[in-house]
C-alpha cells in the first residue's frame, strides 16, 4: 500500500492539498480580521455582518458593561468567515501544517524503507519543508494575535467611552421625559380651569346684557320698580311679615333683600 501510494505520488498530492486548505484558512481568517479592524472607523455605518451583529447585542444590553474585553473575546469566538467560525479557521491552518509534516515523515519512510531514488526522497523533503515553512511564515506574517488585539483594544475603548456615554445620555432624556409628564398634566389642569373660570364670566355678562336689554324697555322698567318696592316694603322692620321670623332670621332676610337691591 506504501508503495503504491509512492509510485502514485498520492503523498505528494496530499501534501499539495493540505498546503492549500492551510492558505484557504489563513484567507477567510485574515479577512475577518481585516473587515472587522475597518468597520472600527465606520462604526456608525459597518459594512461587516459580524460588526452590526455586536452593535445590536450592545443595544440590547440594558446595563452598562462591567468588563468589556471579555464580552469582546466572546464575540470573536462566536464570529464567523466563510461559513466556519474563525477558532475553527485558526485551528484548520495549524492542523494542515501538521497534516504536511505528518505525509512528509510518511513519504520519507516510504520511500526509504523501498530504496527510491534520491531524487524521490528530495522531491518529497523538499514540498514537505516548503508547504509547511510556507504556512507557517504566512501564519505569522498575517499575525492574527495582533490584529485581535486592535480589534479588542478599538471595541474596548467604544463600549467603554463612547457607547456608555450615549447610554447616559439616553436614560438622562428618559428620566427628563418622565418628570415632563406631571408638569404637562398640571398644566391642562390649569388650562381646564380658566375655562371653567371663563364660562361663568361669559354667562354673567350674558345675564347682565340681558338686564340691559330689559330696562331699555319702559313697559318693563315700570313693572321692575314696582317688584323693587315691594321688595322693600318686605325688608322694612315694619312689615306684618316681619312678626314671623327670628331677630336672626329677618335680619338675614333683610342683608339679603337689599344685596339683591
Amino acid at each position: 500500500m506504501l508503495e503504491f501510494c509512492v509510485k502514485q505520488n498520492v503523498f505528494l498530492y496530499a501534501m499539495i492539498a493540505a498546503g492549500i486548505a492551510g492558505v484557504w484558512c489563513l484567507f477567510w481568517n485574515n479577512r475577518f480580521y481585516t473587515r472587522g479592524i475597518r468597520d472600527l472607523g465606520r462604526l456608525k455605518e459597518p459594512k461587516s455582518k459580524w460588526t452590526r451583529s455586536v452593535l445590536e447585542t450592545c443595544q440590547r444590553k440594558a446595563h452598562p458593561f462591567s468588563n468589556a474585553g471579555a464580552f469582546m473575546r466572546s464575540q470573536i469566538a462566536q464570529g464567523r468567515s466563510a461559513g466556519m467560525a474563525v477558532p475553527t479557521l485558526l485551528r484548520g491552518s495549524q492542523n494542515m501544517i501538521l497534516t504536511v509534516l505528518a505525509l512528509s515523515i510518511l513519504s520519507l519512510w516510504a520511500i526509504y524503507r523501498y530504496r527510491y531514488g534520491e531524487a524521490e526522497l528530495m522531491r518529497y523533503l523538499g514540498t514537505g519543508i516548503a508547504l509547511a515553512g510556507g504556512l507557517v511564515f504566512f501564519r505569522l506574517c498575517l499575525d492574527f494575535g495582533g490584529k485581535e488585539e486592535i480589534l479588542l483594544n478599538g471595541w474596548t475603548d467604544y463600549l467603554e467611552n463612547e457607547f456608555a456615554a450615549m447610554k447616559q445620555s439616553a436614560v438622562l432624556e428618559t428620566v427628563q421625559q418622565t418628570e415632563r409628564q406631571p408638569v404637562q398634566a398640571e398644566t391642562m389642569a390649569q388650562a381646564g380651569t380658566g375655562a371653567a373660570k371663563a364660562k361663568p364670566q361669559t354667562a354673567g355678562s350674558e345675564s347682565a346684557k340681558e338686564r340691559n336689554e330689559l330696562f331699555a324697555d319702559p313697559e318693563k322698567e315700570a313693572r321692575i320698580s314696582k317688584v323693587r318696592e315691594g321688595i322693600r316694603q318686605t325688608a322694612a322692620a315694619e312689615s306684618r311679615f316681619a312678626g314671623m321670623l327670628t331677630p336672626e332670621e329677618e335680619k338675614l332676610m333683610r342683608e339679603i333683600i337689599s344685596e339683591y337691591v
